[in-house]
């Protein structure tokens, strides 16, 4: 086929297919074309290419450079997913039902950066021993230092005796329904000023696998640290569904009451409604950049479902553009969500001005427990009186209108009904 080429040509032909092996990788095209331009069939010669040691070299210096920046490119992922300031959890986890306290759930979150380091530090260690110091989970939850140790050594014993219950699905279908306890075994070692805690196997894996078939939700430890137990639960729901395009999700009533910790709690919907649903959310909306709206769906007069729509507003500056150009929302304007207006909804109620009565004082007495740990700042390090001693030597201050307001959590346990 190369009769009626002179030998000039057929160097030059030579060197450019030597230049597309070397370069190239004995790209076929490529040299076809070469042999186009001869007039050449493009089928008469055949193509295998057979680098040389050195490409083979260079070849191999490319792949583990790639393989290099794909690792690097993985830890800094991980770093972002993983870092000490994420809170993370399995969506299962994160739908689960239990019935975990403000304290008691503050204790899991932080935890959750400790799980995962030692999960990716000691992978095969079959036990897991977790120690929390009084004063780290003081200082992240703005505790007293002196009564840290008692509201860490309540939680940690209260949570033993707690479970959470998830669904299991295959194909989008519920299957069966799993239940764990959080913690296999804790000790509380005073005079260490620290927690050991060893979680259940369940519990770890929880918090630290995550992969396609086990999506997780991630958030800033920080921006819930403010936030009630309730506060927390919404957060978490809204939080799970944030990377959707339309930022809405739908819950039945029958699910967040369970979520809640409300089955026999506010019988009533409007009650629930109003003391759980509307009060978390302007907790969400006091303590954080994610604001809340809903809507009710109902069947005949029933209301079955809740739809949420959310958005974060520190991705959107819309609201302080418009401030800066004077379109500020009418305080007397009803909220379609709320029903009040603004003026309403800021209204203090009368204890804040004229202090608590026996009654309501006797009301608070009823969950004595939670308002002193919720108030724990006020109590001395060396204090060792019970509940019922301290609750009943602030009472005075509790009826006393320039006092009543330095205290923590009022407002909550006056709306909230005992269980029927």
């Amino acid at each position: 086929m190369f009769e009626n080429l002179d030998f000039e040509t057929l160097e030059k032909m030579q060197k450019s297919m030597e230049m597309i092996d070397s370069t190239f990788g004995g790209n076929v095209d490529m040299k076809r074309a070469i042999l186009a331009k001869y007039g050449l069939p493009l089928d008469e010669i055949i193509t295998t290419y057979h680098p040389s040691e050195a490409k083979k070299q260079y070849d191999k210096r490319n792949v583990i450079a790639e393989q290099e920046n794909e690792d690097n490119a993985l830890e800094l992922q991980n770093k972002l997913i993983y870092g000490d300031k994420w809170f993370v959890l399995q969506n299962r986890l994160l739908n689960a039902i239990s019935d975990l306290d403000l304290n008691e759930r503050r204790l899991i979150m932080f935890l959750s950066p400790m799980v995962r380091e030692d999960v990716e530090n000691f992978p095969t260690k079959n036990r897991r021993k977790f120690v929390i110091r009084a004063v780290d989970f003081a200082k992240k939850y703005n505790i007293d230092d002196g009564n840290v140790y008692r509201v860490l050594a309540n939680s940690a014993t209260s949570v033993l005796e707690k479970t959470f219950y998830f669904w299991n699905f295959e194909n989008n279908e519920r299957t069966h329904k799993t239940g764990s306890n959080w913690i296999e075994h804790c000790e509380y070692k005073e005079n260490l000023g620290c927690l050991e805690i060893y979680l259940t196997s369940l519990t770890i894996e929880m918090l630290t696998v995550f992969d396609k078939a086990n999506p997780f939700t991630k958030y800033e430890h920080d921006i819930i640290v403010r936030l009630g137990s309730y506060g927390i639960i919404l957060f978490e729901l809204i939080a799970s569904c944030m990377h959707q395009q339309y930022k809405q999700k739908s819950y039945t009533i029958k699910y967040l009451r369970e979520k809640f910790n409300c089955v026999e709690n506010y019988p009533k919907y409007y009650d629930f409604k109003r003391y759980v649903i509307d009060r978390t959310i302007a907790d969400i909306h006091e303590h954080t950049q994610y604001k809340i709206k809903y809507d009710q769906k109902k069947e005949g007069r029933i209301v079955t479902d809740i739809v949420f729509t959310f958005e974060d507003t520190s991705q959107n500056q819309q609201t302080i553009k418009d401030k800066k150009d004077g379109l500020e929302r009418d305080p007397n304007i009803i909220d379609m969500f709320t029903g009040q207006t603004d003026n309403e909804a800021r209204k203090a109620p009368s204890w804040q001005t004229k202090g608590l009565s026996d009654g309501q004082i006797k009301k608070i007495g009823v969950n004595k427990q939670e308002f002193i740990d919720a108030n724990s700042g006020k109590i001395s390090p060396n204090d060792r009186r019970g509940y019922d001693e301290i609750f009943e030597d602030w009472k005075p201050q509790l009826k006393d209108p320039s006092k009543v307001n330095s205290f923590n959590k009022i407002q909550e346990l006056l709306d909230r009904q005992r269980p029927i």
